[in-house]
């Protein structure tokens, strides 16, 4: 009789003891990587892992094979899916809280190429033709923040580890970059680079850069007047502004020597642009922002 009460006192104590699993995952995963979901608060004789997918009204599913303390999925299969667990104690079944899996998304990577009058796109094969002595940048889209890599003729460029990497000659390029959130998930524009030539019907002359290191521009941001600097008191010829697009949007002979010429720039919209300067001493290119 004693023996009865005892076994029965234990069957009683070990039934409180026990309580619903407790279960905590990866709910946030990267494309081609794996999470894990594993019970959190106490050991229990066996456990059967479930699924359904959130949006629909099927019933839960058994994994097949899912029958330990934790369980490993992959981010295709479950993207969008409810896990639990139901397991059994001392011949009692308990079921697991559930936890939603989901997997980050972004868009695909672009380059923006901020064209100015050194370069233009070939409407034949959409090549980009660069003037000798031109540039132009490029910059990849958010959220592209990471391990980035610039290459040149599939050879990595060094030092090329920013969003915009500015293209000075020809070559094929293209550039690896993934989102910081998820590091490893890296996308490129390998499979369709960007070709640049060289422009042979182009007119535009050398950047001389002693020059260009005399020429300044300020306020740069500027909100109305442009103000251009030439140390040098070189002869000015002309100057042209032109928009990330190419286009000439201010052309002014000059024909003068002057310290500091000023430009009004009330008609121009909030963006980037670029000042070309011809003088004497040869021709100066400048970036400025108008805001």
């Amino acid at each position: 009789m004693k023996k009865n009460v005892l076994l029965f006192f234990l069957s009683c104590t070990y039934a409180l003891v026990a309580q619903n699993p407790q279960i905590q995952g990866d709910v946030m995963l990267c494309p081609w990587t794996n999470g894990t979901a594993s019970v959190t608060n106490q050991t229990y004789d066996t456990y059967q892992w479930y699924f359904k997918y959130w949006f629909t009204s099927d019933p839960y599913t058994a994994i097949a094979g899912a029958t330990s303390e934790s369980f490993t999925y992959d981010w295709y299969t479950y993207d969008q899916a409810l896990l639990k667990v139901v397991v059994t104690s001392g011949g009692n079944t308990y079921e697991s809280n559930e936890i939603q899996i989901d997997s980050y998304a972004w868009t695909s990577l672009v380059i923006y190429n901020e064209m100015n009058s050194t370069v233009s796109v070939d409407g034949n094969n959409g090549n980009f033709l660069l003037c000798q002595g031109g540039s132009f940048n490029n910059t990849i889209n958010s959220p592209y923040d990471t391990n980035i890599q610039w290459y040149k003729d599939d050879v990595a460029i060094p030092g090329a580890n920013d969003i915009s990497y500015v293209i000075t000659e020809p070559g094929s390029y293209y550039v690896v970059a993934a989102p910081e959130f998820c590091p490893n998930s890296s996308s490129s524009n390998q499979g369709l680079p960007m070709i640049v030539e060289w422009d042979t019907n182009c007119s535009l002359s050398i950047e001389n850069p002693t020059f260009s290191n005399l020429v300044t521009l300020y306020p740069n941001p500027v909100k109305e007047t442009l103000f251009i600097s030439v140390s040098d008191n070189s002869v000015i010829h002309d100057y042209t502004i032109v928009d990330n697009l190419g286009k000439i949007l201010i052309q002014k002979t000059i024909g003068i020597s002057n310290n500091t010429l000023s430009v009004n720039t009330n008609k121009l919209a909030v963006g980037f642009y670029t000042l070309i300067l011809n003088g004497d001493s040869g021709k100066a290119i400048k970036k400025f922002i108008k805001e």
